[in-house]
């Protein structure tokens, strides 16, 4: 490598769909078309489906995921970690179970209106509170 040519950045490359990537619209077209435009579906205000209770809280689609990132106290992440591992090694045919996988297995059992995640979260605060 000469002094000229200077090193790559260290950065990975960017990746269609990287929320660091510019969005561009696509180039205008050189000559007009005559068709009319096709008009654009109605804005989706919410993904979230919801569905009878008597089907249960099972995803609709487990191809598409969304990246949640949140911190969980140490003592609950070892507590459940380790619980998982002794599934795994009392029931055999339970290969490669994950926390991630009890946490989504939480989620689609847990409660199913807005009261009961209501009252989930004022016991959690409320427990909080009497430890001080």
């Amino acid at each position: 490598m000469s002094a000229t040519e200077g090193m790559q950045s260290a950065r990975r490359r960017a990746i269609p769909g990287m929320a660091s990537q510019a969005i561009s619209d696509p180039p205008e077209p050189a000559v007009a078309d005559p068709s009319p435009a096709p008009k654009a579906p109605a804005a989706r205000t919410s993904r979230v489906r919801e569905k009878p209770a008597a089907t249960g809280q099972r995803s609709a689609d487990y191809s598409v995921t969304r990246l949640v990132n949140f911190r969980l106290p140490v003592d609950l992440h070892d507590r459940y970690r380790a619980l998982v591992a002794k599934a795994e090694e009392r029931h055999p045919r339970l290969r490669k179970a994950s926390l991630t996988e009890l946490v989504i297995a939480l989620l689609e059992e847990g409660p199913k209106t807005a009261e009961e995640v209501a009252d989930l979260i004022r016991r959690k605060r409320l427990a909080e509170n009497e430890e001080d």
